[in-house]
């Protein structure tokens, strides 16, 4: 814990200072939302990059394990898991989305209070919501969850509706991606705004008043996830510039090779990518879904902006292991598309630290005596430029020091590792 803040004080011999003069201490940051999957290792990239915190959104029973390990000691972020995603599908295809993707089927209120008490006694602290998630199964997650103190997160299900999450105890919406497609089925029965962009955009700033001032009321907080859907229409048309442009050479290889692809996989080369077009489209098909995926990025900055303005709580999240999301270095360029979205960078760092810090009941996030001894000394003042949140000199992990040069050993161990089980030259793209 942080014992004490003064200008001058009496220090024992048996600490170490750090000379900070020149420097910038911030708190350790949050991402709100991530995605370890198998790839422990990314608990080092976390660490490497100031990221002492992370909230887990698709958990696994190694998740669970992992966070065990770090409150015993091992060198990793402190870890929130949630359950892993809950919809509601009929039985064969209940059967294929477990299998294939990992989801939990709850087609029905009896199902669903059995699988929550269930996944609470396993240790998940959170529920994770999840788009297919019928009304009747949602408002059982529901209630089952508040008996149980868990929170509940995620999607806003396509079968509920905005007075649903408002009345039911919902905390947390995972995107501002999420806000956007309840308000496209607003717009449109099938929620698609393709040719009427300018239209959906000015109807996005007629509604955003209302929802704001009900999301403070019921005090739901939204996760960003900006910069990933800012890179929709460019991993579509401009992949290998995207490719470049990211950490590839830290990201594990078995999820950006991603050898068994299949719709929906998580795939991040070239001809695996998650999101790449069906290269049989026309040229007029193609500029009408470059135009829908231009505004979708838009979209998703203009309700940032404007929940941002009225005072909705906002925390930052990656998605991190989506293409192309970097575990750790994604904050950073999360932190630089909120900013880029209108929020001043005192409003972004807020958004990584005592925000997500207050919502997930962590003593952190916060300068300050009695907080978790979570910080980042930076060479450069994040507030004259956000970039500089990534000129970090040393990581403090729950009071141990980790200078530069063990930062730097930790993320050439990670990268050694990969280029170990890599099979796919990424040559091209450093």
């Amino acid at each position: 814990l942080i014992q004490s803040i003064d200008t001058t004080t009496v220090i024992a011999n048996n600490y170490k200072i750090i000379d900070g003069s020149g420097k910038y201490l911030i708190p350790g940051l949050i991402d709100a939302h991530v995605h370890l999957f198998q790839s422990p290792n990314d608990l080092l990239l976390y660490v490497a990059n100031g990221v002492t915190e992370i909230r887990e959104l698709i958990g696994e029973p190694d998740h669970l394990k992992w966070k065990q390990q770090i409150d015993q000691g091992r060198i990793g972020p402190k870890m929130f898991v949630a359950t892993p995603r809950l919809g509601s599908f009929s039985k064969m295809e209940g059967m294929f989305m477990e299998q294939s993707q990992g989801f939990i089927n709850v087609p029905d209120a009896a199902s669903a209070e059995k699988t929550i008490k269930q996944l609470h006694a396993d240790g998940y602290q959170g529920v994770k919501i999840y788009s297919q998630l019928n009304r009747e199964s949602y408002l059982a997650i529901a209630e089952t969850a508040k008996e149980l103190n868990m929170t509940i997160l995620g999607h806003i299900p396509w079968a509920v509706s905005y007075d649903d999450i408002y009345e039911n105890g919902q905390s947390g919406i995972a995107h501002f991606e999420e806000v956007m497609n309840a308000l496209a089925r607003e717009f449109d029965d099938y929620g698609n705004f393709g040719g009427r962009e300018a239209e959906f955009l000015d109807f996005i700033n007629e509604r955003i008043d209302d929802l704001a001032q009900n999301l403070i009321k019921n005090n739901i907080t939204v996760t960003s996830t900006l910069w990933l859907t800012e890179s929709f229409v460019k991993q579509k048309f401009d992949l290998d510039k995207v490719l470049r442009e990211v950490e590839l050479a830290y990201q594990n290889p078995g999820i950006s090779e991603w050898s068994k692809y299949i719709p929906g996989g998580l795939g991040w080369l070239p001809k695996v990518n998650r999101y790449k077009l069906n290269e049989a489209l026309s040229p007029e098909e193609l500029e009408g879904l470059k135009s829908f995926w231009t505004t979708y990025g838009k979209a998703c900055a203009l309700i940032a902006n404007n929940l941002s303005k009225k005072g909705v709580k906002i925390m930052a999240g990656t998605d991190a292991n989506l293409p192309p999301t970097v575990p750790g270095f994604s904050l950073h360029d999360e932190l630089g598309s909120l900013n880029r979205a209108g929020l001043s960078a005192a409003e972004a760092l807020r958004a990584a630290t005592s925000t997500p810090a207050n919502w997930l009941k962590s003593n952190g996030g916060k300068i300050a005596t009695g907080q978790e001894a979570n910080l980042v000394l930076l060479e450069k003042n994040p507030l004259e430029d956000i970039a500089h949140t990534k000129a970090i000199n040393t990581v403090i992990l729950k009071g141990e020091v980790l200078d530069r040069s063990l930062l730097d050993e930790m993320l050439a161990a990670v990268k050694t590792a990969n280029d170990r089980s890599r099979t796919v030259s990424i040559d091209e793209f450093e």
